[in-house]
């Protein structure tokens, strides 16, 4: 099968260059950092920084050398978070003369020579001189070094336009128009990229750069010479957009059946994709595609307000973080630009809250840093200022001697460090739009609000009381929420009335978050009186979706008491909500519905076919893979006679070649649950369908292989011609045998060569009533 094989394999190679390309991993991985202006690269041990190497010409150099360690600084012993105490002391230095005591392990004592810069004001980036001289001598470096000119993600360019100086702007007019970027790309090769003909590469993660990069510097000078340019590049990420409204690496073809390639969604490049494309509709480029592929994607990231951070890909809404990779950053001004004020609020707070976790992403935490001080100045001046005083000692440390801002102390290949790390410093002068030009002040937080967000992430649970901790179970962080119901879970005491009153009378945020304190892994005694209150809501059709949503998912963790509401569940399944148009809600009730019944048929609870049925055939619809899994685990058991009554829509899973997919990527999902019926049912076609699946240029290659490892072991020695096929390809037998899935396959060849083949049913047959 050399052809499958060679087609599967692609995928597995992009996904392997995508770990090299942002490989450089968090922080608090590496091997050592920058410790800002001294010229120390220092491995942070514990209340230790454990010296690396010293740059030449630096204020370290013949001062310190590889192996020192420093235990102290500013005249102060470092504690567990000495890279944040290293920073303020060199902070307390330039505030002086420059000079940086440090203290040696032994009880050495040295003094360093830094720039007397002054001290932050209190508004510090407004109205600071020292954030001024900061943002010149940085600049004036980059109109020195040119490194960033040539750079495809034109971060630098956006940073020196975010100061608004003539001298800086007359060199980006300079430089800019001629990049290549800067020119309309063929119309002839835009075309072909988006049958699929041509390969541009992973220009989902620098096309929004360029977008946001020409459409300020429009913006800025007046100069239309790259509206062209500009518009090809909006017009085409439109129509390369998957069935949901986001982009991955690549772009969706027609050759791909309107899909993305590989791992598919990812929300970090496409955030900024959608910024680029309203930042062309700004400048006056009236394309109702454009519009269109805008308000696709805005719809999309407005799911996750009010239930968590974005996470990498098109997975559930992350409760336990308030950003990653500056995705709720991104989405904050999003939703500002789009005027989506409640949108925006939220994900301006989650920005503002996540001050203590810059240094944290999916393989990189540079988008991090470069987008989370722009998401957080959404909510205005005052939390600009508290997350400046919060989280500015990340930009002190990667601020080195020589007037360069890097990443870490890393040369960092994707972008340039230097004009990420100027935009927080220019905010105060909001002279781009995503630097808070026309701001809705609306949106901006004063007073006292001010601390509760910044402060979101700080609060310490285990010193709450239980009423305190109830409180919390309103609040509008779903990361806040989380945690105030886990820690009152795990206390002693008689407060469950309390809660149990919330599911009566509380909002909505209240009622889920007692209900969900009822659910998984609350201790039965709990739990169990609280059933029927809970099944009353679910039943409830006055109470909002969500909320009933809730019911289900508290309910499915408690097994037999519970199931007299699985057909309320299956109800709310096949009733419509128009204001869910993703889908979202069915597929969460489908969670519940295999958790409490994971053989509904065994269980006896399948009393309703038609119910069963509607409900199982709906959400194989879903345009979510979970969904459609989930619909087909339902079927396990099916009896024979029935299989008619669903036979069509489980081909069409297990093919998984519906255009209007949401997510697809992971064959794992749908098809193997749709093959796995057929499989039950020793029906033919279902072995040459799930093969397919290797053949398809869409989907992850690792998640292929456990699909197609586990649906042959399901088929048994029926599958024997397709061990042969593995076999007989050196590539797919390589994939399939690595350390990674040996087990797997060693496994499925057991299954296949135990026995001799049954007697499978053709498709046609079995889906015929009365077969």
């Amino acid at each position: 099968m050399g052809s499958s094989s060679d087609k599967a394999m692609p995928t597995l190679r992009s996904f392997a260059f995508l770990t090299i390309l942002l490989s450089t991993g968090p922080p608090s991985l590496a091997k050592e950092h920058l410790l800002g202006p001294t010229g120390i690269m220092a491995q942070a041990k514990g209340n230790q920084l454990l010296v690396q190497s010293i740059d030449p010409e630096s204020p370290a150099e013949g001062k310190l050398k590889k192996g020192d360690i420093i235990t102290g600084a500013a005249g102060k012993p470092l504690s567990q978070n000495a890279r944040q105490e290293f920073a303020r002391a060199i902070g307390r230095a330039e505030a002086s003369k420059g000079i940086l005591p440090l203290t040696l392990k032994g009880g050495r004592k040295i003094s360093l020579q830094l720039q007397a810069l002054g001290s932050y004001s209190k508004t510090a980036p407004w109205d600071c001189q020292k954030t001024d001289a900061i943002i010149t001598r940085i600049a004036d470096q980059m109109l020195e070094s040119k490194t960033f000119v040539n750079n495809q993600m034109p971060v630098g360019y956006i940073g020196l336009l975010a100061t608004g100086e003539k001298k800086y702007l007359d060199f980006v007019k300079a430089e800019l128009p001629k990049q290549s970027w800067a020119q309309a790309p063929d119309s002839a090769d835009l075309a072909a990229l988006l049958e699929g003909d041509k390969d541009f590469g992973y220009i989902g993660w620098y096309w929004g750069y360029q977008m946001i990069a020409l459409a300020e510097y429009h913006l800025a000078t007046g100069n239309r010479s790259v509206l062209p340019a500009l518009e090809a590049y909006a017009l085409t990420m439109a129509r390369g957009q998957d069935p949901a409204g986001i982009w991955g690496h690549r772009l969706a073809t027609v050759k791909r059946n309107g899909r993305l390639p590989g791992y598919a969604h990812i929300n970090n490049p496409s955030l900024s994709t959608l910024i680029g494309m309203q930042m062309a509709l700004k400048c006056g480029i009236d394309n109702p595609e454009i519009k269109a592929g805008v308000a696709r994607s805005v719809a999309f990231y407005k799911t996750y307000v009010g239930e968590g951070t974005i996470p990498y890909g098109v997975h559930d809404p992350d409760t336990r973080i308030f950003n990653n990779n500056g995705n709720s950053a991104m989405a904050a001004l999003v939703m500002s630009l789009a005027g989506e004020k409640e949108a925006a609020q939220f994900f301006s707070h989650q920005s503002a809250a996540a001050h203590d976790i810059q240094e944290t992403g999916h393989a990189t935490h540079y988008f991090n840093v470069l987008w989370t001080p722009l998401g957080a100045n959404v909510a205005g001046p005052e939390i600009s200022q508290a997350f400046f005083k919060k989280g500015n000692w990340v930009r002190t440390l990667y601020r080195a001697w020589n007037d360069r801002f890097t990443y870490d102390g890393q040369n960092q290949k994707a972008a340039n460090d230097d004009g990420s790390l100027l935009l927080a410093y220019c905010l105060p002068r909001k002279k781009l739009f995503i630097t808070g030009k026309d701001a809705d002040e609306s949106l901006w937080a004063k007073g006292g609000q001010v601390s509760k967000i910044i402060n979101a992430s700080q609060i310490d649970y285990a010193s709450l009381s239980e009423e305190e901790l109830i409180a919390l179970f309103g609040h509008p962080a779903p990361q806040v929420t989380r945690r105030a119901v886990w820690t009152l879970r795990d206390r002693k005491g008689d407060f469950t009335p309390k809660v149990a009153k919330l599911i009566k009378n509380g909002t909505n945020i209240e009622k889920r978050s007692a209900i969900g304190f009822f659910g998984y892994r609350c201790p039965p005694e709990w739990a169990l009186p609280q059933i029927d209150l809970i099944g009353s809501v679910l039943r409830n059709e006055k109470e909002h979706p969500k909320v009933r949503s809730a019911a289900t998912y508290a309910l499915c963790w408690h097994g037999k008491p519970a199931q007299k509401f699985y057909e309320d569940m299956l109800k709310l399944v096949v009733a419509e909500e128009p204001n869910d148009p993703f889908k979202l809600i069915d597929k969460e009730l489908a969670k519940s519905l295999n958790i409490l019944a994971p053989d509904p048929f065994a269980t006896e609870l399948v009393t309703d076919k038609k119910l069963f049925y509607q409900a199982a055939l709906k959400l194989s619809d879903n345009p979510r893979q979970e969904a459609r899994s989930d619909g087909m685990k339902m079927l396990h058991s099916i009896p024979a006679e029935d299989f008619h009554l669903v036979a069509g829509k489980v081909k069409h899973v297990v093919r998984n070649n519906d255009p209007n997919y949401h997510s697809y990527h992971n064959p794992m999902a749908g098809v193997q649950a749709a093959a796995l019926v057929l499989a039950e049912l020793d029906i033919e076609e279902g072995l040459e369908w799930s093969w397919a699946m290797l053949e398809a240029e869409d989907g992850k290659a690792g998640f292929k292989a456990r699909a197609i490892l586990t649906i042959l072991k399901a088929y048994g020695p029926s599958a024997k011609p397709y061990l042969e096929k593995i076999r007989a390809d050196e590539n797919l037998t390589r994939l399939l045998t690595s350390g990674r899935w040996k087990r797997m396959y060693d496994q499925m060849v057991k299954a296949v060569e135990g026995g001799e083949p049954e007697k499978l049913v053709p498709f046609e047959k079995a889906s015929t009533p009365g077969n």
